[in-house]
């Protein structure tokens, strides 16, 4: 059997709990799906709090700018734990003390595209970040979430002493602004059809399955 081919944009930032869970999710659908559709997906740099200095910033005091309060959080990370346990991830807000700025792991998540391993960086880095409480923001870390799953110490090093990526990076947050993407995750199929938001899997699978047919159907003479 011929399977249909279809092609995956996740839009997403490494701090976005939803964009934990809706990859989860959405593993599930393509789980349920593979049999029928080859799958090709990649992930796309958004930056939720571009702002944040490099060294990152304290999350209570950024809660306290914010929403005027310390915890900044109460019962909506209460429903985001929730949410996350149905999904089968565990989050521990209270564990990290730092907002990070994401752009290093932007990079790493580019950089790991080249190694076929952007899937299993990208699910590192929501478990160093959500569960593990780690800073996503240093490079030590990085590196260590890095080798911790596959990829070569040495090789990370060098290419996080660099700029490289930097400015592909760029002009893909930069193509998602063009796209009117505003917030994340955002999932773009075959390069044209966009779905907002964390969805179930079965929204998935029936969006998927739609897009293949509306293309089949455009593809015909």
């Amino acid at each position: 059997m011929n399977r249909s081919q279809l092609k995956i944009d996740i839009v997403s930032d490494v701090v976005c709990p939803w964009c934990a869970i809706g990859y989860k999710k959405l593993s599930k659908a393509m789980e349920d799906l593979n049999e029928e559709i080859l799958f090709e997906v990649n992930w796309k740099p958004y930056e939720l709090h571009p702002e944040i200095p490099t060294e990152g910033f304290n999350k209570e005091e950024y809660y306290k700018i914010k929403f005027g309060k310390t915890n900044g959080s109460g019962d909506r990370f209460n429903y985001i734990t929730e949410e996350g346990e149905k999904a089968g991830l565990e989050f521990n807000f209270d564990k990290s003390k730092n907002l990070p700025n994401t752009f290093l792991a932007h990079r790493l998540l580019w950089f790991s595209r080249s190694k076929d391993m952007q899937d299993v960086i990208a699910e590192a880095l929501f478990h160093a970040y959500f569960t593990e409480g780690r800073d996503i923001g240093s490079i030590h870390e990085l590196i260590s979430i890095s080798t911790e799953n596959g990829l070569q110490k040495s090789e990370i090093e060098d290419f996080l002493k660099t700029d490289i990526g930097s400015d592909e990076i760029l002009r893909e947050e930069l193509r998602a602004k063009e796209m009117k993407i505003f917030s994340v995750p955002t999932y773009i199929f075959n390069k044209k059809y966009l779905l907002v938001g964390g969805q179930e899997a079965d929204t998935f699978k029936s969006y998927m399955k739609k897009v293949i047919e509306v293309d089949s159907k455009i593809s015909k003479p």
